[in-house]
């Protein structure tokens, strides 16, 4: 650790990633971003490169199960009839030629991919807009867990991963991003999201972490 303004704040991965203090942010790995049937390919978009994170997510998903860290699933969703979107929303649902209905409540689209599921023990926050923040009690539900530190994942990384990053900060949690278990179906945006967010995060790939949680379980 090391002091600053006389406060204890964490000089280590081990330190920053204390399972005990930790929660991973698995954010929209739903059947309409990326199955081969859902809203994203259906519209053109290259599911096939997202998909090569989950087995990354997964292994880190198992690593946080192990060591003690939390995990809180995230989807996307939106309401029937599009109850839950503004002109707005709709507006920049629409602007690249996709239709907005996509992970409707209730629909196989909403639903989290059959690889990565939840225990019945862990947490699924419902978000409508892409910060997992933005009218949600995610932020209650990690301080009542006990956590300060956030590890984020999932899809997109230009999207509700940069906007869950950005927020988890912005609530004063410490952020990670687990840079090889986030994916977009465009590698130029994806590449210029992640160099933003290595440029004021801590951006570790998932054998770090494990590693980092391993010395903190075993200290």
């Amino acid at each position: 650790m090391k002091t600053v303004q006389g406060r204890e704040i964490p000089s280590s991965a081990s330190e920053l990633l204390d399972p005990e203090r930790t929660a991973v942010l698995v954010i929209d790995v739903q059947n309409d971003f990326l199955a081969e049937e859902g809203h994203y390919a259906h519209h053109g978009r290259d599911v096939g490169r997202m998909r090569r994170v989950v087995p990354v997510l997964r292994q880190l998903i198992d690593g946080a199960r192990s060591s003690g860290a939390r995990i809180v699933f995230i989807q996307q969703s939106t309401l029937p009839d599009g109850a839950s979107d503004s002109d707005a929303w709709l507006y920049f649902k629409t602007r690249d030629g996709k239709s907005p209905d996509y992970a409707t409540a209730g629909s196989w689209g909403e639903e989290l991919i059959e690889e990565i599921q939840p225990l019945d023990t862990e947490h699924r926050i419902r978000k409508f807009r892409p910060s997992a923040f933005h009218g949600t009690d995610l932020a209650r539900i990690l301080r009542d867990m006990g956590v300060q530190t956030v590890v984020t994942c999932g899809v997109l990384t230009q999207g509700c991963v940069l906007a869950t990053t950005l927020d988890a900060s912005f609530h004063d949690f410490y952020t990670v991003v687990a840079r090889d278990a986030v994916a977009g179906p465009d590698a130029e945006l994806h590449d210029i999201a992640l160099t933003f967010l290595a440029s004021r995060y801590d951006c570790l790939p998932t054998d770090e972490i494990l590693r980092a949680w391993t010395a903190g379980s075993q200290g």
